[in-house]
């Protein structure tokens, strides 16, 4: 079996982990995996770190046309089985090669696409409709929530074409980290072992809830000044944010850290992880989390009440709720047992259910099926 991965190149967030952690797995139990991407980035440079084959085929603009015919002939000359697609762009050019190719074209839907261009208005009129349209050329649509496939069932995707296949995370994994004291210093903070660091990883953009986060920080360090927030993440929105801080006068109470490389020591120097998102599938930005046991706060949308159970291996909140974050934040803050028995109990759920391995496996049989529906 001979599967093609195509993907922009240029992510950064959960979809790089998901397709990097994917064709990992699926390369060990002997299944022939390349990428293909249209720009050169972090993602196409950490490919080729990990040894995974990559052919990028240079996209100038978004709407480049040019580029189809190039990508039509060289999946046509490399014998592949099925063309697996992932992203916004990458679903726009299947639009165009489908017709071109004789495999069957696939995508994962990583996100609400109806959400995901929220940040200007430009973007949300011309890119959501484009992306809603490529999406109904796909005569199979992968989920990695069981919600999403609900969601594209209420929307008229036909059930009977839709796989859930959730994302997993490798628990065999050993991060390559650094104490607490370092990595805080490396951003100019003096860590304090008496504080508490409460900390979410997002991209930041309106969807991913920010403004939530930081109000929610403003209720909380006015009860408790033992607590310290970090956002690590950079966007679009990043001076928005920054000035958000600077006018309510939290400087020295949250802490903007930008993107962050070595998201393994972020995870490690914080004491709760949090996630504000306004929509989500199942992120890896809480399975990271879960991997470092850490106890976690997350609001209850797309796919995270089929990670978190409520109660028992972390806390779901309604997104906007900036007082409902806040008391959990409190809750947690003050009882170190119960972060410790959150955790831990987060950790033991993810591990037994979301693991890569399982993940690749399913993709396999997802692929089978296809492949010999296809030959019929």
């Amino acid at each position: 079996m001979k599967i093609l991965h195509f993907i922009s190149g240029g992510d950064t967030g959960g979809a790089k982990t998901h397709v990097l952690t994917l064709i990992r797995r699926l390369i060990e139990i002997d299944i022939e995996v390349e990428l293909m991407c249209i720009m050169e980035g972090v993602f196409t440079k950490e490919a080729k770190r990990r040894g995974i084959p990559v052919k990028i085929i240079p996209q100038k603009k978004r709407y480049d046309i040019t580029v189809i015919s190039k990508i039509c002939r060289y999946i046509n000359k490399g014998n592949y089985d099925l063309v697996h697609c992932h992203g916004a762009r990458a679903n726009y050019i299947a639009m165009f090669i489908k017709r071109k190719i004789n495999i069957p074209i696939i995508t994962t839907l990583h996100s609400d696409y109806k959400l995901d261009f929220k940040d200007t208005w430009y973007k949300q009129a011309v890119f959501a409709p484009v992306n809603s349209l490529a999406l109904r050329c796909f005569k199979y649509v992968l989920t990695v929530t069981e919600a999403f496939k609900k969601m594209l069932i209420e929307r008229g995707f036909d059930e009977n074409r839709l796989f859930v296949v959730y994302n997993g995370i490798d628990f065999d994994y050993v991060p390559d980290m650094v104490e607490k004291e370092e990595f805080f210093s490396r951003f100019g903070i003096d860590y304090d072992d008496t504080k508490i660091y409460v900390g979410i990883a997002a991209r930041l953009y309106a969807v991913k809830g920010i403004s939530t986060f930081i109000e929610a920080a403003e209720m909380a360090v006015n009860k408790n000044k033992n607590i310290v927030f970090i956002i690590a993440g950079d966007g679009s929105g990043y001076e928005k944010y920054e000035t958000m801080i600077k006018n309510k006068s939290l400087t020295d109470k949250i802490y903007m850290l930008g993107h962050v490389n070595d998201i393994d020591s972020f995870y490690n120097a914080i004491d709760i992880n949090t996630l504000t998102s306004l929509s989500e599938s199942f992120p890896y930005a809480l399975l990271e989390g879960a991997r470092m046991k850490k106890a976690t706060i997350s609001t209850d949308v797309g796919g995270i009440s089929e990670m978190i159970k409520d109660g028992k291996t972390g806390y779901l909140v309604k997104t906007m709720d900036t007082k409902g974050l806040c008391e959990k934040i409190l809750l947690l803050s003050e009882n170190a047992q119960l972060r410790k028995k959150l955790g831990e109990s987060f950790y033991n759920d993810t591990k037994n259910k979301f693991s890569d391995k399982k993940m690749a496996l399913t993709h396999k049989q997802i692929y089978e099926k296809i492949i010999k529906e296809n030959e019929k």
